[in-house]
């Protein structure tokens, strides 16, 4: 049977086992009360001897429960606290009995009415939902309610064979159904525990709820007060509105043409924003190429000639194909390993059946930029790009974090530059995140979809 105690949030269980642990000191309280009057009862009545012993558990019995309500008083209930009292318990229990067995009540160790006392013990430790210490003080009642029994059995035997109430036999089934108390004890328990999550889920659902009314009637009344704004808007415009319809249709008509025109400029701007990053870097390695090796300058050129040829090709769409970035990355890719040679690992894996899927230009190119731009690189410690396609059609370019010890200030153009242009498509934005020691950027893919702003 699952322990659901341990699937309770910690500040749900802790205060309810304290109320457990009050109930059981408040229980000792009146226990020690009524033992003290039927002391004192004895005393009068002249069983000084009988009486002696109870005297003294009773004095140890107070002294324990002080300090436990000490304890409680502070709200200090650690589980070793518990397993102490629970112990303290079942002793001043089994000696109350063997005292009396031994003085002048000897049928005390098996007889009915006073093994009655464990199951109280079973019932308060229940309240106290913890489930190991209950398991504890029910094997441990029964473990001392037989030595007991049999302590006094192998002393007389005969006596306690006379009786069929007193035998061997009769005491198993006593056990046992102590035993069975025990065991309902710890369903009553959990019962307890799968009401109390129950309790905190419905809760849960009604904060919940309750929080979603709330937010519904705030938005209901700031509707209300927007509309009650406009209503009033409405009425001081009337007679303007009526005099001037034709004049504010084509002023509306003229302004919507002005914001898309301004929309569409400002992409135009963000894609352009590319060039100047992405030549100035190329044209400073190919300059030192020019000096150091110019066969391998002059095949850099024919492959920069490529990439900006892709660039000024597609500068005037909003969306391309996955099969032509891919050719264009291709010949990117060659001048990063001109560049960075043995430092920078490149792996593309794309299906066949996502490369026709679209993509914003350039968006491979700058976030490989920004990769090597803010991490080191070494032919000992290379940066490795994976570029791939998760299984929620996303695009993923991942690269190993090993970031520079001061870190370039941004020119803007990178990570925001993709974000604003796929804002401006009314595409889902891209994720850019740091987890387990790599950077991971996210690219929706557009299957299917034409150039041009999306409304």
């Amino acid at each position: 049977m699952k322990n659901i105690l341990q699937l309770l949030p910690p500040d749900v269980v802790a205060p309810e086992r304290m109320k457990g642990a009050r109930m059981s000191i408040y229980f000792r309280w009146i226990l020690i009360a009524v033992v003290f009057v039927t002391l004192s009862i004895q005393l009068l009545s002249g069983y000084s001897e009988q009486s002696l012993h109870s005297i003294v558990l009773l004095v140890g019995y107070f002294a324990m429960n002080l300090v436990m309500w000490v304890a409680a008083r502070k709200k200090y209930d650690p589980p070793y606290l518990g397993y102490i009292s629970a112990v303290v318990d079942v002793v001043i229990v089994t000696s109350n009995l063997y005292f009396s067995s031994m003085l002048d009540d000897k049928i005390a160790v098996t007889a009915a009415a006073s093994m009655f006392l464990y199951p109280i013990l079973f019932v308060l430790y229940t309240f106290r939902l913890n489930r190991p210490l209950l398991v504890f003080i029910v094997l441990f009642s029964v473990i001392l309610f037989n030595i007991n029994y049999y302590y006094q059995y192998l002393k007389m035997p005969e006596y306690y064979n006379n009786y069929l109430s007193t035998t061997p036999l009769s005491h198993v089934f006593k056990s046992v159904y102590l035993f069975f108390i025990g065991f309902l004890c710890v369903y009553l328990q959990q019962s307890l525990a799968h009401f109390l999550q129950k309790q905190i889920a419905h809760a849960k659902e009604n904060a919940l709820l309750d929080n979603k009314i709330q937010l519904e009637e705030a938005k209901n009344k700031f509707a209300q007060k927007l509309i009650e704004q406009e209503k009033e808007q409405n009425r001081r415009l009337e007679d303007l509105v009526k005099q001037r319809t034709e004049e504010l249709t084509t002023a509306k008509t003229r302004l919507l043409g002005l914001q898309k025109e301004n929309l569409q400029s400002q992409f135009d701007v963000l894609k352009q924003q590319v060039n100047p990053h992405f030549l100035f870097n190329s044209l400073n390695v190919l300059t030192s190429l020019i000096k150091l090796d110019p066969d391998l300058a002059e095949k850099f050129s024919e492959q920069l000639s490529k990439v900006y040829r892709y660039v000024l090709e597609n500068k005037d769409n909003d969306l391309v194909d996955m099969n032509t970035e891919l050719s264009f990355l291709d010949a990117y890719i060659f001048l990063l390993n001109i560049r960075f040679v043995d430092k920078l690992i490149v792996n593309i894996n794309i299906p066949e059946h996502r490369r026709t899927d679209k993509i914003i230009p350039l968006a491979m190119q700058l976030l490989i930029e920004n990769a090597i731009k803010h991490n080191m690189m070494s032919k000992a410690m290379p940066l490795f790009i994976e570029v791939f396609v998760d299984d929620n059609h996303y695009l993923n370019i991942v690269n190993n974090l090993q970031e520079r010890p001061s870190q370039i200030e941004s020119t803007g153009v990178g990570l925001n530059n993709i974000q604003n242009r796929y804002e401006l498509l009314n595409l889902p934005a891209p994720s850019f995140k740091k987890c387990d020691g790599r950077f991971i950027a996210k690219i929706k893919l557009v299957p299917g979809q034409t150039n041009g702003i999306a409304n």
